[in-house]
């Protein structure tokens, strides 16, 4: 909690999630986190437009479901449960000017002279956090959506598939059995999404392919030049920081024009896209 402008990042089966909760909890200036988390980001953008600011490629993607999500990249804890474990999760913050990051004045008299001297912001953090536990934890089904995560990952490929066109000049890479598979996700997805868990022996069976599907995504030989990094869809850059990378093992090869490279990362994407598809349709 450093400012004002509340955020959140998730893997895609999380998004919808996060924008339910915010909807439920007050924010520190009325209204709820969620009116001024969108509020926020318009403005943003609005400013954007206004100086005529090129959208980067690692912005959040906008959805037509409401406040944009960012994606998962490094930072923060979740990276070993996301990056190694293949476990679902969320980041958030509240965020502003910041200029004692790490510094000597980096300590509670900044904190309550300047960052939020009524601990409002802090309240409603705790009351996001508790209320993404509450309701995670009593469900009786995870709120797990891979039907959006399959569309996410289909617009990655997509976007891969015109990187590639530019960056492999005389060559090409064949993406229809990605984008096959990313399909075939987003229709598991829709499925499971939609299944009638009428007992608790289904509810299990539905929460098993549900936890399972995210590990499924994991690469067993990890990223090329790291192999801790196991995720195929997010991972920070090599050179990018904390910032994500989406489909990082193909993006990063084609950034590098590695031909070779990046039709072995594409095959290895494919068959982590066939992996989940296979255990979210295997709940039945």
């Amino acid at each position: 909690m450093t400012g004002p402008n509340f955020s959140v990042a998730a893997v895609p089966s999380l998004k919808p999630f996060v924008r339910e909760v915010a909807q439920s909890v007050p924010g520190a200036k009325g209204g709820s986190i969620y009116e001024a988390w969108l509020a926020s980001q318009q403005s943003a953008e609005a400013q954007r437009t206004a100086a005529a600011i090129p959208a980067t490629d690692r912005k959040p993607a906008v959805s037509s479901s409401g406040a944009a999500v960012g994606d998962l990249g490094a930072g923060s804890d979740y990276v070993a449960f996301l990056q190694h474990f293949g476990v679902p999760a969320t980041d958030f913050t509240s965020h502003g000017p910041y200029g004692v990051y790490h510094s000597v004045f980096d300590n509670f008299a900044w904190f309550k002279k300047f960052a939020d001297p009524l601990f409002l912001y802090e309240q409603q953090q705790a009351r996001f956090m508790a209320l993404e536990t509450m309701r995670m934890a009593e469900a009786d089904v995870l709120p797990l959506d891979y039907e959006e995560y399959g569309h996410e990952i289909k617009s990655y490929l997509l976007a891969a598939q015109s990187k590639a066109q530019s960056r492999l000049t005389g060559m090409s890479l064949n993406f229809a059995p990605a984008l096959a598979a990313s399909d075939r996700l987003l229709k598991a997805g829709t499925q499971i999404k939609s299944a009638e868990a009428e007992s608790r022996e289904a509810q299990a069976r539905l929460n098993r392919a549900l936890r399972q599907a995210e590990s499924a995504f994991l690469l067993p030989d990890g990223l090329p030049n790291r192999p801790w990094f196991k995720h195929a869809i997010y991972a920070p850059g090599e050179y990018t920081g904390y910032a994500a990378v989406v489909l990082p093992g193909v993006n990063e090869a084609l950034d590098a024009r590695d031909a070779a490279r990046a039709e072995k990362q594409l095959r290895a994407l494919t068959g982590a896209l066939e992996r989940a598809a296979q255990t979210l349709e295997g709940y039945k």
